[in-house]
């Protein structure tokens, strides 16, 4: 039996769907970093950055960490995020309610509670206390924006927060509180509960349907070029 280009199409239509399915589901996947370890990157595989767990820079000042970012350094590869990219990443991780530069004020949702907490579980939380029962957590990091106040160089400093249990009216429930700027603060200034939201390309292997729509690609070449020329006359589908 011999294959022609109909039998082939079919092939080449499923693994296209497959492929392009699987490119467009985005998500947040945890990974391994080599120098720090079993889950210490979030992979966000829309923007194919890896994210490092800000409980691993915690209580490091901006400089501090900026300062060792060279080839060879323990943060060589990294660099510091930018407010945007923070924002898409808080996106990424279906919270709603996001608060932008020129927002005052702590405010927190409910429909926060959910997606900033299970951020915080995948990317190791900065700070997190438990006072009378009620558990504050949250990730909390200098950024690469610098602004410049009364004279001197501040970092921004964004930050997803989560208190649950909290009381209120409604009885016992959780909100977070996300900000994509937060507080300015000395570059040369540690801060407890404050890491560094550092980004590097991320490794991403080629999904299977990748592999499946490449290969039907290079097998519909080789049908190609070993295919006989037919006859004018044999203008049938041959089975």
């Amino acid at each position: 039996m011999r294959v022609t280009e109909l039998s082939i199409t079919p092939i080449i239509m499923l693994a296209s769907m497959l492929f392009f399915s699987i490119s467009a589901s985005a998500a947040l996947v945890s990974s391994d970093d080599p120098t720090f370890g079993n889950g210490a990157l979030t992979i966000d595989t829309s923007t194919n950055l890896a994210w490092l767990d800000l409980s691993i820079t915690e209580g490091a000042s901006y400089n501090e960490i900026s300062s060792q970012m060279g080839a060879g350094d323990t943060y060589g590869g990294y660099r510091y995020a930018s407010p945007d990219e923070i924002y898409s990443l808080f996106v990424e991780a279906q919270i709603p309610d996001i608060n932008v530069p020129g927002t005052t004020g702590h405010i927190g949702t409910l429909a926060n509670a959910a997606p900033a907490l299970a951020l915080i579980g995948l990317m190791g939380p900065s700070y997190q206390i438990e006072t009378n029962g009620l558990l504050l957590s949250q990730i909390a990091g200098f950024s690469s924006q610098h602004v410049t106040a009364n004279g001197f160089d501040l970092i921004q400093m964004p930050y997803a927060t989560v208190r649950e249990g909290v009381i209120n009216i409604a009885g016992d429930q959780s909100y977070g509180e996300v900000f994509t700027v937060g507080s300015s603060i000395f570059p040369s200034n540690p801060y407890e509960g404050v890491g560094s939201w550092l980004v590097k390309p991320a490794v991403v292997p080629i999904p299977a349907a990748a592999w499946l729509f490449g290969s039907a690609l290079l097998g519909l070449g080789a049908l190609k070029r070993e295919r006989p020329k037919s006859s004018s006359t044999d203008r049938g589908i041959p089975i």
